[in-house]
């Protein structure tokens, strides 16, 4: 690899038979693959010495470094210039081994520590994913381990920052469970289109999770044979790390970055603060009821509709909490680059992409977000209600929207309730549902909504159901 890359620029590196030579020594001295040192010349193949990090705050770390530095410095004078070359080499012959710990499957996809012969760690390689060819560099060194990144990172033909910031930048904030997840359309149909052809920066922000959950309508056989998207690889890891890898390597190569990518067992509502105080109050008010029986929606017309209701206010208070951990994530990168995004698309996991999407088209619109018309769905939609499903808004409006968990937790819904006709209260047994309450909550805080036809927002919501054998 390194060979043909240097063919292709003969005036960068040093002399190809030089370099050659190299490799063919370190071939034939690592060749005993039951060797420990040509085990270890196999784990730390071709790292990118371009960030190190040393620690000097011991004794032992200063001899270390101090080693490691000598020994690298050698094989370069004696050899080609190109240190990754020789660094399999250095770090084989130092007498480090991988840690037992990550002596495990699917360790290729986490990062790589390095022990003495006591144990200790020595020298911590970050998974290649941390890497700026996967536009993730920045995410693998906040403070706080969120993953969080930069949106010049990775920018294709490498744009100086001054023609990058005249780019529209788009956050694409995506929640919902592995099951129903789809990929490659939105890959194909919303993210390439924006980078390509619209030349935007485009930051996406990830949370699925992978318990099963009882679905809105559980009794319909078909909620029970969801599987997850068959143009996914299956994963072999308990914590689906491979399919993280695998998603973050395909979101980068469609010149985009991964601002956030959580793929988790569930999201924890029971512990939130906010949501705890309510189900209190719920208790006393209705003691015998479920306290997630009338919030945010509330339909008890018969029994069968309250179970239903009582599992889709959980499910939807999971969605909009993954949501706003992710618009933290958004906002956080935000101030430490110092800039805004000029779009953030709010999208569920079950969104399949049909046609391009051209985010250039919603520049000169009037309007603060743009919704789905969905004016040929049938049963048409009651004039109350306003598709949920996805969200375009423009940056000065976006919180209302990323903060949307916070924003149900802090208001009456029952008000939202209060502006429906009789017909659909059926006299105070049914209030509003999650479609009533955005549009609602939209009009509440004065956002000017456009609706636009599905040839600006080419999606429809899918699933991938398992034929019975």
């Amino acid at each position: 690899t390194v060979i043909a890359a240097a063919k292709r620029r003969p005036s960068v590196s040093d002399n190809l038979s030089v370099l050659s030579k190299q490799c063919e020594i370190y071939r034939k001295k690592y060749s005993n693959i039951t060797n420990v040192s040509s085990q270890v010349f196999d784990q730390a193949p071709l790292v990118d010495s371009a960030f190190i990090v040393y620690d000097m705050r011991t004794q032992a770390c200063r001899k270390f470094n101090g080693d490691l530095g000598c020994s690298w410095l050698d094989e370069i004078h004696c050899y080609s210039d190109r240190d990754q070359i020789s660094f399999p080499h250095i770090v084989a012959s130092s007498g480090l081994k991988l840690s037992r710990k990550l002596h495990i499957s699917g360790h290729e996809f986490r990062d790589r520590v390095y022990v003495n012969e006591k144990n200790v760690p020595m020298l911590h390689i970050t998974k290649r994913s941390c890497h700026w060819y996967y536009n993730s560099f920045s995410r693998c060194v906040a403070p706080d381990g969120e993953e969080i990144i930069s949106s010049d990172e990775g920018v294709e033909n490498f744009l100086p920052v001054s023609q990058v910031t005249k780019r529209l930048r788009v956050a694409v904030v995506v929640a919902g469970t592995l099951d129903r997840f789809f990929f490659n359309s939105m890959l194909e149909h919303l993210i390439k289109p924006m980078t390509h052809d619209a030349k935007a920066v485009v930051d996406y922000y990830v949370t699925l999770t992978t318990a099963k959950a009882k679905a809105y309508r559980s009794s319909s056989t078909y909620t029970n044979n969801f599987q997850t998207d068959p143009t996914l690889p299956k994963s072999s890891l308990p914590d689906h790390a491979d399919i993280e890898e695998y998603l973050r390597d395909k979101i980068g190569s469609y010149s985009a970055s991964t601002g956030a990518l959580n793929i988790q067992e569930s999201i924890d509502i029971d512990s939130e603060p906010m949501l705890k105080a309510r189900r209190r109050k719920a208790l006393q008010d209705n003691p015998e009821e479920d306290p997630d029986t009338r919030f945010p929606l509330f339909d008890i017309r018969t029994k069968e509709i309250l179970n239903q209701t009582t599992n889709a206010n959980r499910n939807l208070l999971r969605l909009h909490l993954a949501i706003q951990n992710l618009w933290k994530s958004a906002l956080k990168w935000e101030a430490e680059e110092g800039f805004k995004y000029d779009y953030v698309i709010f999208m569920r996991d079950d969104s399949l992409w049909l046609d391009d999407f051209k985010i250039r088209e919603f520049v000169h619109k009037v309007g603060d977000i743009f919704i789905p018309q969905c004016d040929a769905r049938d049963p048409p939609m009651d004039s109350h209600e306003v598709n949920d499903h996805i969200l375009i808004s423009r940056r000065d409006s976006a919180g209302l929207f990323g903060d949307y968990y916070s924003t149900l937790l802090e208001t009456d819904v029952k008000q939202c309730m209060d502006t429906l006709p009789k017909r659909l209260t059926k006299n105070g047994r049914r209030g509003c549902n999650s479609e009533m309450l955005l549009k609602w909550v939209i009009q509440k805080q004065h956002v000017k909504m456009v609706k636009v036809g599905q040839s600006l927002i080419p999606f429809q919501r899918s699933a991938n159901i398992r034929l019975p054998d």
